[in-house]
């Protein structure tokens, strides 16, 4: 089915299913998913697909092939275990196709964009995204705790999200007077000797369990780090991506209500945090299904994904795109659910993917002061970082363009 629209009103933005979405396509047959759960290794190898498919097999007979800088610095081991898992999970390969797409938004085109920019009109190969609206709650449904209480005072809207290999990154960062918190996907704040935030930087744990839906540290671990200040609590890690949290809307309420709803009133409690994929079982579809199974829940923050990628928009649809889905799309979402009342969002992760780092830094330029001043917006982290070529510069020794704009600003 294809959908016509007229380019001086509107634009349709679309998303190739690469990156995070091209790994659920990839884990969408997976029948074991707990060899694979939501290892950092795996998330380097599924950031950058076409970079893993050619060197993955190469490397998996010789592990002594250098491995390219994006993908990270990782243990021998790890390194072939997750190389392992992406090359199991990988779609079989076959005839060039063009990517599926799916749209993110209609957004209105500026008066003001130049008449020499051309607008290319797209087709929409998938179904739009569908959000179900939720089960009307009987007399005799469980009424929520309490409602939404709203957003965190963490000193700051900005995050910076890292993980045990981000000793360089999270040094770069340091002096930064933007940055007000950090997340790692973890419950550690030091998730490896030497790699730690300023202790100005506020902590937010991330759930998460094993294949059995289980996280033994979790209580106590949070326990502690309520005491030193953590005002935050993040549940699962995009549960609607095979190759993260992959847990079904039930399972990841169930969760929830374990390991999340206890601290209600001791931290602000963030919903899983979901990409934003279309249908009914990615983005805002699968949190509509993870609402109805979680009617009884206190989410004061909704925590949402958005990447696009830059083969597909330029930098200024890039933005709009992400504009229309944080001020039109989420906020739609959340008015169907009493309980988010007053909850506030969270953009856990966010980036336009293959962009240079002049573009780069055009995307946060044109992005970072929107954020910033719209209110219901209570944090985000840019998902620029981590490795050469990306916040950090091709030799390794500071912040690229990109990464700087991230620090400043």
């Amino acid at each position: 089915m294809h959908f016509l629209l007229n380019p001086s009103i509107l634009l349709t933005l679309s998303v190739s299913l690469s990156g995070a979405y091209g790994a659920a396509v990839r884990h969408a047959q997976r029948s074991t998913p707990a060899v694979c759960y939501e290892d950092n290794a795996l998330r380097s190898l599924e950031r950058f697909p076409k970079d893993a498919s050619a060197f993955c097999p190469a490397y998996l007979k010789d592990p002594s092939k250098p491995v390219p800088s994006q993908l990270g610095t990782w243990p021998a081991s790890r390194l072939s275990s997750a190389c392992a898992c992406f090359e199991k999970t990988a779609a079989p390969a076959g005839p060039a196709s063009t990517p599926t797409t799916v749209a993110t938004s209609a957004t209105q085109v500026s008066s003001t964009k130049k008449s020499s920019v051309s607008i290319p009109t797209l087709t929409l190969t998938s179904k739009p995204v569908i959000v179900p609206s939720p089960t009307t709650l009987s007399s005799t449904s469980s009424v929520p705790r309490v409602i939404a209480t709203g957003g965190p005072s963490l000193g700051g809207k900005r995050g910076l999200v890292y993980d045990y290999t981000s000793k360089d990154y999270v040094k770069y960062y340091t002096d930064s007077k933007k940055i007000a918190f950090g997340s790692d996907w973890g419950d550690k704040r030091s998730p490896a000797p030497g790699v730690d935030l300023p202790s100005n930087y506020n902590f937010i744990p991330t759930l998460r369990v094993d294949g059995s839906k289980v996280n033994n540290d979790w209580i106590n671990n949070v326990k502690a780090m309520l005491q030193t200040g953590t005002k935050v609590i993040f549940a699962s890690n995009e549960p609607d991506n095979g190759g993260q949290a992959n847990l079904s809307p039930a399972d990841a309420a169930a969760v929830y209500k374990k390991y999340i709803q206890p601290f209600q009133g001791q931290a602000s409690l963030a919903s899983p945090a979901v990409t934003n994929g279309g249908g009914s079982s990615m983005g805002l579809g699968y949190l509509a299904s993870f609402m109805s199974a979680c009617a009884d829940c206190t989410i004061d923050i909704i925590n949402v994904h958005h990447y696009v990628d830059r083969s597909d928009v330029n930098v200024d649809q890039a933005v709009s795109a992400v504009q229309s889905y944080l001020s039109k799309d989420v906020p739609n979402f959340m008015a169907k659910y009493p309980q988010l009342k007053n909850a506030k969002i969270c953009v856990g992760e966010f980036w336009l993917w293959d962009s240079s780092d002049d573009e780069g830094a055009q995307y946060l330029t044109k992005l970072l002061p929107w954020l910033d001043s719209n209110d219901m917006i209570a944090c985000y982290q840019a998902f620029g970082g981590l490795w050469r070529n990306n916040f950090i510069n091709s030799d390794g020794t500071g912040l690229s363009k990109s990464g700087q704009v991230y620090h400043d600003l």
